[in-house]
């Protein structure tokens, strides 16, 4: 019977083990809402206003900001929008068009059901990026190899058909 009650004994103890791990898990999120400090008004109204003023440069509309921040004061966004539209007329500045990247990604955002997951696409489109760099990297140095051997070359056959007057080979 000793062999059956260890036996008891050490489930007993794995048992307490996995409920205090993993009750101390489930508590993670309320104690790290405790350590972020709070967001002082004028703190938020900054966010509010450098919010909104990156949305009229980047040509958003102010009802598009608000959804885009819900979180945001929307009295900081809409200030922050304001302040950037005057200041785009004022100097005669252009809206900020979007990288083309971000297009990208929002059109493999879009697919999504490929079956892929998306560290695999960000991943593939990582790797296809830096193999495109490296061919560019590659093209460039030939063009430069190919440039300075061609004036070489072309220096040369000059010289030859001037001397016997016959248009120079390639």
């Amino acid at each position: 019977m000793s062999a059956s009650s260890s036996q008891a004994r050490r489930l007993l103890a794995n048992l307490a083990l996995i409920s205090a791990v993993s009750l101390s898990l489930s508590a993670c999120d309320y104690i790290s809402s405790f350590s972020k400090p709070k967001q002082t008004p004028e703190e938020a109204k900054a966010e509010g206003i450098a919010l909104g003023a990156g949305c009229r440069q980047a040509g958003q509309s102010l009802e598009d900001c608000y959804q885009r921040n819900p979180d945001a004061l929307k009295a900081g966004i809409f200030t922050g929008w304001k302040d950037m539209h005057e200041y785009m007329a004022a100097k005669g500045i252009q809206t900020v068009t979007p990288p083309a990247p971000a297009a990208d990604a929002a059109k493999d955002d879009a697919k999504g059901k490929d079956g892929k997951d998306k560290d695999a696409k960000d991943s593939d489109r990582s790797s296809r990026a830096r193999e495109r760099d490296a061919n560019r990297d590659n093209a460039r140095s030939r063009d430069r190899e190919s440039s300075s051997s061609s004036r070489d070359s072309s220096t040369s056959d000059r010289r030859a058909s001037r001397e016997d007057k016959q248009p120079p080979k390639y």
